[in-house]
């Protein structure tokens, strides 16, 4: 069975881009065999969503306050819509994925 990984992805306005980076982490995480479940915000929802659930990363796209992170590693994710920096934010994401397992 694979190991299940929840994220938060953050954008502006919560909707379009972070849907979009939490389709593209969820087929990685597939591709490597994981089972990947992802739940979507903007910053100013982000506190909310990190008190209400376990995340095992953030990964966002709009500026957070990184004090409201509350432990939970958080990955810039800009680049995978832009096309640039994809390999660098799948690397820290495995990181991350491995040294809590």
């Amino acid at each position: 069975m694979a190991r299940e990984i929840k994220f938060l992805t953050v954008c502006g306005s919560g909707i379009v881009t972070s849907s979009m980076i939490a389709n593209t982490i969820e087929e990685m995480l597939e591709e490597e065999g994981y089972d990947g479940h992802a739940d979507e915000s903007n910053p100013s929802e982000m506190p909310t969503f990190l008190a209400r659930a376990h995340y095992d990363f953030v990964a966002y796209a709009s500026p957070i306050d990184e004090d409201e992170l509350n432990g939970v590693p958080a990955i810039p994710a800009i680049g995978l819509i832009t096309g640039q920096g994809v390999d660098e934010f799948k690397e820290r994401m495995f990181e991350i994925i491995k040294s809590a397992e």
